[in-house]
């Protein structure tokens, strides 16, 4: 019984540090603002016809809609290193949900700020690399929605009552199965 009394606190501990564990310890790697221009990137709306976002496109966009506060809740006019919103670590090409932004774009065509607004409308929705997140929702917590190492800064309120709910339950668990394993017969 001293033995269970010992342990059971040690497997709570244990379990709780399992369950902070993957956010904690993410395996970010160094983020730095871009050196130069962003790049420019063509895309194709039929066999014969193409556009191409130009790096000042690449920054109305920026203006208009990642650092507009009635699409994108998070401040991020104040990050450096908000265009990897849509590109890679060198922002020398576009990373997953870059890709489908530009996607989205392709299907709706010049790449003017209203369309531009629609292609962004078109892929909030869609679900992003970071795990129970969508694109919106990814960036309106501050996160990258196309890294998978992006690590929310604002957490979302329903996925911590429910982290916390599932502890809960395991730690009051753990209670019930020592008291009924430690019943004296």
């Amino acid at each position: 019984m001293k033995y269970l009394a010992r342990v059971i606190p040690l497997i709570i501990l244990a379990m709780f540090l399992l369950t902070i564990a993957p956010t904690s310890f993410a395996d970010t790697p160094p983020l730095h603002p871009p050196s130069g221009n962003l790049p420019s990137v063509t895309y194709y709306v039929s066999s014969t016809e193409h556009f191409t976002v130009t790096p000042t496109e690449w920054q109305s966009l920026f203006k208009g809609v990642y650092d507009n506060s009635s699409f994108v809740s998070y401040n991020w006019t104040s990050n450096l290193t908000q265009y990897l919103i849509l590109f890679d670590l060198s922002y020398t090409g576009l990373n997953p949900y870059g890709l489908q932004f530009v996607t989205a774009l392709s299907w709706i065509g010049f790449p003017s700020m209203k369309n531009m607004t629609m292609a962004f409308n078109m892929t909030k929705n869609y679900k992003s690399q970071i795990s129970g997140y969508t694109n919106i929702q990814a960036l309106d917590a501050g996160a990258y929605p196309g890294f998978s190492w992006s690590v929310p800064i604002n957490k979302n309120p329903n996925k911590i009552y429910l982290d916390l709910g599932v502890i809960g339950a395991i730690i009051a668990s753990v209670i019930v199965l020592y008291f009924v394993f430690n019943r004296k017969k």
